[in-house]
């Protein structure tokens, strides 16, 4: 405060006349809208007369809006001229504003002079568009973006008292706060929204017949003896894919997490971690092509009756894949949160590298490897895409399709996921509801392994 203080009473002239003119330019703005203000309420007829339109407007009520205006301008002028910070953040955030305002526009007219068109446009005449944007926004953005250069350049000149401080300090933890609670508001809004749709299939179905029945038949009619609208189906493909990928994918991940944190030398590391996050990176659809050109074949050769190669095992390793890169980045993090002392105690008692990773390092990140785990069935029991290409969409309970059990895998399924996607374009009425039901499942079995999830992880945090 006090070097704010000696530097306001040693202002450099430049200072003051830049200072002093926006303050009257401001001022001004506020008079002008007084005026105006002043002529809407009273003098309308003389407005009219002048060339303004009135005719559907109330005008006391912008009357009033407009002295509202000329007060805030008149504060803004008068800490101006005082040299109060508050005044001037407001004249940045405005003027910030104005030109971000004015880009966003200009971005929307190069968009529609180029898209527009039934033809296509010349790259001649794209360039000379955008070189004609850019300079309407520069001539519109040359002086607020003057302005935002001088007053933060003069920044050191304006007094800001310590009330001023908390209030902004205040406002932007509300702010934060805000965009917080946003994202809960917006899952509660999902939630309510897939509910409020689902509900007309809960009362003319039931939960019992769409949670329990076997059959999934949307052309059927309502009120016959068959469960048309049975999910467990679907329940059971979801669960035994996600189970199959849990089974093929958590030994990989593990391992790769081990390797990573505990055992590969540098040069490994840098090779194997960008080749997990591509694996992460890579479109769900191309995991399904992969799955149907190159995975299938190779299924269809074990030689068991109805075996064609789409069906729940294909899925499993395409999801386990899928989920390597989730399960392993949480697993390589709980296993180098292990506190170095648990290793080294270890080797000097005279345990090997191995023996130290098996039973020292693993069993104290086992909370962390547990959350990871359970990411990962939550993003298997997500997928939609891959799911549809390589799993053969069957409706029809999974059954093995010999007398071992095992070739259950090898039959064809659907899931929650593909059934929605499969279905929602053309269902209505009850088939609809049924589906957004289906969405609420999903979204009721997803949050509760998230939970489970952050559980464990709070856990070994707690330790």
């Amino acid at each position: 405060m006090t070097n704010r203080f000696l530097l306001k009473n040693k202002k450099p002239i430049y200072v003051d006349i830049f200072t002093k003119l926006l303050s009257t330019i401001i001022g001004i703005g506020g008079v002008a809208a007084f005026l105006t203000a002043v002529f809407l309420i009273f003098f309308p007829d003389r407005l009219q007369s002048i060339g303004f339109s009135l005719q559907g407007i109330n005008t006391i009520y912008y009357g009033a809006s407009v002295i509202l205006i000329a007060v805030f301008l008149g504060l803004i002028a008068r800490g101006l001229w005082h040299y109060k910070n508050w005044s001037k953040t407001l004249v940045l955030v405005a003027l910030i504003i104005f030109v971000l305002y004015s880009f966003i526009n200009i971005i929307f007219a190069i968009f529609s002079s180029i898209f527009a068109g039934e033809m296509i446009v010349p790259i001649a005449s794209i360039l000379k568009v955008v070189g004609q944007a850019l300079l309407y926004f520069a001539a519109y953005a040359i002086i607020p973006a003057g302005l935002i250069y001088m007053l933060l350049k003069i920044d050191q000149y304006f007094e800001e008292s310590p009330r001023q401080r908390d209030f902004i300090d205040k406002t932007i933890r509300y702010i934060l706060l805000g965009t917080a609670l946003s994202c809960i508001i917006i899952v509660f809004l999902i939630f309510i929204f897939t509910m409020t749709e689902s509900w007309q299939a809960v009362e003319e179905i039931g939960l019992d017949t769409m949670l329990l029945g076997t059959i999934w038949r949307p052309g059927s009619i309502i009120g016959t003896s068959e469960a048309q609208f049975g999910l467990l189906p679907m329940i059971l493909g979801s669960i035994l894919s996600t189970f199959g990928a849990i089974v093929i994918g958590v030994p990989l991940s593990v391992g790769t997490a081990v390797l990573l944190a505990e055992v590969a030398p540098r040069v490994v590391r840098e090779t194997v971690r960008p080749a997990i996050e591509l694996l992460a990176g890579i479109p769900s659809v191309v995991y399904g092509l992969f799955g149907m050109v190159v995975l299938a074949p190779l299924i269809r050769n074990i030689d068991v009756p109805r075996n064609t190669g789409f069906g729940l095992l294909n899925a499993s390793i395409i999801l386990a894949v899928m989920i390597i890169p989730t399960i392993t980045n949480i697993a390589e993090d709980a296993i180098r949160a292990v506190p170095r002392e648990f290793k080294e105690g270890s080797l000097a008692l005279g345990g090997t590298h191995w023996q130290t990773i098996v039973r020292v390092i693993l069993p104290a990140a086992r909370s962390g490897i547990a959350a990871a785990v359970i990411l990962g069935v939550g993003r298997a029991l997500g997928e939609t895409m891959a799911m549809i290409m390589v799993i053969g969409n069957s409706i029809a309970m999974p059954e093995p399709l010999t007398q071992n059990p095992l070739t259950l895998f090898l039959n064809t399924a659907r899931t929650l996921t593909g059934n929605i996607a499969v279905e929602i374009n053309y269902a209505a009425g009850a088939h609809r509801s049924a589906l957004f039901f289906t969405g609420v499942l999903l979204f009721i079995m997803i949050m509760v392994v998230n939970s489970s999830a952050r559980f464990f992880l709070n856990s070994r945090r707690g330790k």
